[in-house]
């Protein structure tokens, strides 16, 4: 895995049997806590946003062959790369942290696979995470208190988080 993230070599993340979710993009970091990804987006070819997956829900990973590596329209990688502070990200709970001012992120936790949430981090300690809550109509709906040893997954900066944030500014 080192040899990928040195050579920015985009992956095929497969988390099944945990979960039926493959994801693809560029590991930029793995440690035996967390796989942090530049996301692929497989509809408009081109990389957007990140992915922090726990490390032990991935059961195996593929690096792309050059068929794939062909489908990239624009390669935007560089709008992605060296721009989060991955000295500072080395487990679920320091990824919050640096995630604190973002508009929104997206979480799974372990409980179940509708366990799905979009918001913006009100609260954080080391136990626990609050979330106020957004609905698919990008209206603010409560907030949602989760472990944050539960938490799965997470992600930010992607277009799906923008499309909301675009929606409530």
């Amino acid at each position: 895995m080192k040899e990928l993230i040195k050579n920015r070599t985009p992956v095929h993340i497969d988390l099944y049997p945990n979960r039926d979710e493959v994801y693809t993009g560029i590991c930029l970091k793995s440690n035996d806590e967390i796989f942090i990804l530049n996301c692929f987006n497989e509809e408009t070819q081109e990389f957007d946003g990140y992915a922090v997956i726990r490390n032990y829900e991935i059961e195996k990973y593929r690096e792309w062959d050059k068929e794939e590596l062909a489908e990239i329209k624009n390669n935007n990688s560089s709008d992605f790369i060296n721009k989060l502070p991955l000295d500072k990200m080395n487990n679920i709970f320091e990824c919050l942290c640096q995630l604190q001012n973002e508009k929104l992120v997206a979480i799974y936790t372990e409980s179940d696979d509708d366990s799905y949430f979009v918001g913006q981090i009100k609260s954080l300690s080391k136990n626990n995470l609050e979330l106020k809550l957004i609905d698919e109509d990008a209206n603010w709906i409560g907030r949602e208190k989760i472990k944050i040893n539960e938490i799965t997954y997470i992600g930010f900066g992607t277009s799906y988080e923008k499309s909301f944030e675009r929606r409530v500014e």
